[in-house]
């Protein structure tokens, strides 16, 4: 009897211990719990601050202690950058002629003209060209030459230096380029312009301030041919010219280009197209140069 009470004494005093030994193990995983979820609040409350724009503590005690002269500096110097650009842009665009037809002049600045340059482009004729624009002018010119070309080959030219082509060959010549879809004229005569109704809708969007350009051939006499880009940027009209001949050997000559400014013109409902191109006055020249124009369209 004794030996089994000591058994159930021992048995007890070990299922005390056990207990005890149960309880301080979920102690110690309850608070290892609570550290770790812990840990993890404090991380994510401090991601979600930065992302929202909260700043560090230390930083934050800086710019409660007046020390944010770095902000401020940094605003200040993209405030001068932001006014420099705006600046420059409107110098770009102060120092910058449109012409209108594909290229800008830079004529106004007065870094990079002279007065006598200026002077140029306030007189209004020999009037920089652009390469490209004179390399397209001569080639497209050369191309309708060598079109008309069996036309002039084949025309009555007599024998004296001067050719005044017959009547008939200008008009088989005027045919052909008003084949190409675009706008031709003979400058002998007074008459009324090939695929017209082309050049009167460049002249009436022009009447309405409207920017456009068109190009215009006229046949000569002789048999040559000129190429005529006009060109209206919303206030001034241009004309870019290139002319050509017929050597002695019948090859085709192209003439210089010019660019100048019409002075003053007008369309009429009838279809007059009149005005006068700048021309070289007194006393830069002695003789007065006539640079008035009367074509009908």
């Amino acid at each position: 009897m004794r030996i089994m009470r000591n058994k159930n004494d021992w048995m007890q005093k070990k299922s005390i211990i056990i207990i005890l030994v149960v309880l301080l193990l979920v102690a110690i995983l309850a608070t290892l719990i609570s550290t770790f979820i812990g840990t993890i609040a404090a991380i994510g409350i401090h991601k979600m601050r930065m992302k929202s724009g909260g700043r560090p503590n230390k930083i934050i005690e800086k710019i409660t202690n007046g020390n944010n002269n770095e902000d401020n500096s940094n605003s200040d110097s993209n405030n001068m950058k932001e006014k420099d650009s705006e600046k420059e842009f409107e110098d770009d665009t102060n120092s910058e002629l449109n012409t209108g037809y594909g290229y800008e002049m830079d004529v106004l600045s007065d870094k990079n003209n002279s007065t006598e340059e200026k002077t140029v482009y306030e007189k209004g004729y020999d009037l920089p060209v652009d390469k490209q624009e004179d390399k397209t002018a001569k080639k497209e010119l050369h191309e309708m030459m060598q079109a008309v070309w069996p036309i002039y080959d084949k025309s009555e030219k007599g024998d004296t230096s001067n050719v005044v082509l017959p009547s008939k060959t200008i008009k088989k010549i005027l045919d052909k380029i008003e084949s190409c879809s675009v706008p031709a004229f003979f400058s002998g005569r007074e008459e009324h312009m090939r695929n017209a109704d082309k050049f009167d809708g460049f002249l009436k969007n022009a009447q309405k301030g409207e920017k456009d350009s068109i190009i215009v051939y006229e046949v000569h006499e002789d048999g040559g041919v000129g190429r005529n880009k006009y060109i209206f940027d919303g206030q001034n009209m241009y004309v870019l010219y290139v002319g050509s001949v017929w050597n002695n050997d019948e090859d085709v000559i192209s003439i210089d280009t010019t660019y100048t400014r019409i002075k003053e013109w007008n369309y009429t409902k009838d279809g007059w197209f009149t005005g006068e191109f700048c021309v070289p006055e007194p006393p830069e020249r002695s003789e007065t140069v006539d640079g008035r124009f009367r074509i009908l369209v």
